[in-house]
């Protein structure tokens, strides 16, 4: 086993390296004994805000403490002191103060405080935090609830930001194509800027429940980024239908039969019209004018030839300026020839 021999000045050396570092952790530690914090979280900050944390550090030496150097590792943290040197038990505060106007989501700095002669050292300080957008929306989220076709029904949505952020909304998308949308023009409120949303589900939209998302388009601070704004609604229909199929089975050719269709709703209405691609139906009603409850008569005649065939009849009442609704009928013609 071959040992390798040291000079005297490599001892040397090596030792004196050993007791730096040593030294060299100490003086950090030195350092961190003068502070009582190390890190600070400022949670969410609303873009535009400029909120403030003092990190107190307390001279515990008999020497003069002097800071030669404070620095931050991201420009989201501007830092400052506002004593320099600290006499035996003098305190100081190292300010940081989190700058939200340029940045967007989370945030972390390194804050670096460097001590000078007489006594060296160093301590790294943290700070972190969530900027957010400075705009709130009241409601968040809209929710339309039950809706009866017929029913003129609309949410309103309050947007609102601070004037020292400007912003202002160019747009608002859906991805449903039955919300109407209207936006109100900016208005002061204090020292906020206020917009309005107004929302109304359009009788084109489908019966039963829907979601979807609105996009409030918004440029702010010079940057243009989209809002979602999530809405749900159920339609119904304003006009039930008793029985919503009408089913004629084993009808003779050249038969007349007759079926009666019940239509509610829960308001007073009439009926202005019944559509039927066939002519083979006709409707009549046994009561005309306003109410809440109609009973159709409806009258099928039979053409000669046997086979079945399927048809809608279509309604029409004073409850919409559109279809209110429609009954299936399915008629079956049985084929006498054989018998």
């Amino acid at each position: 086993m071959n040992r390798m021999k040291l000079k005297l000045p490599q001892v040397l050396a090596i030792v004196g390296c050993c007791f730096a570092f040593v030294a060299t952790a100490n003086a950090q530690q030195w350092a961190r004994d003068m502070f009582s914090e190390f890190s600070h979280d400022f949670g969410e900050v609303s873009k535009g805000e400029m909120p403030e944390f003092r990190f107190k550090v307390k001279n515990i030496y008999n020497e003069d403490i002097r800071i030669a150097q404070v620095f931050s590792s991201c420009g989201c943290t501007q830092v400052s002191v506002e004593k320099k040197t600290l006499k035996t038990w003098e305190e100081g505060e190292i300010v940081c103060r989190f700058n939200s106007r340029p940045f967007n989501g989370f945030k972390q700095a390194t804050v670096t405080v460097r001590f000078g002669p007489p006594m060296v050292g160093e301590v790294q300080l943290t700070v972190r935090g969530t900027i957010v957008s400075a705009i709130r929306m009241n409601p968040p989220s809209l929710e339309f609830g039950q809706v009866f076709r017929g029913d003129q029904k609309s949410v309103t949505t309050t947007i609102t930001g601070q004037q020292n952020v400007p912003f202002r909304i160019v747009d608002v998308k859906s991805t449903f194509p039955h919300v109407g949308v209207s936006l109100s023009r900016a208005a002061r409120a204090g020292n906020s800027i206020q917009y309005q949303i107004r929302t109304k589900l359009k009788e084109t939209a489908p019966d039963g429940f829907s979601q979807g998302e609105l996009f409030v388009v918004v440029q702010e601070s010079g940057r243009t980024r989209e809002i979602p704004l999530k809405f749900s609604a159920e339609m119904s229909s304003a006009v039930k239908f008793s029985p919503p199929v009408l089913t004629l089975n084993d009808v003779k050719p050249g038969d007349k039969v007759t079926k009666t269709i019940v239509v509610r709703a829960k308001k007073p209405f009439s009926i202005t019209d019944v559509k039927c691609k066939t002519k083979a139906f006709r409707v009549t009603t046994k009561k005309s004018g306003m109410a809440k409850t109609h009973i159709l008569k409806v009258i099928y005649t039979a053409p000669d030839e046997p086979g079945r065939s399927e048809c809608e009849l279509t309604f029409f009442t004073s409850l919409s300026d559109t279809v209110s609704g429609k009954v299936k009928a399915i008629v079956e013609i049985a084929d006498n020839s054989s018998s």
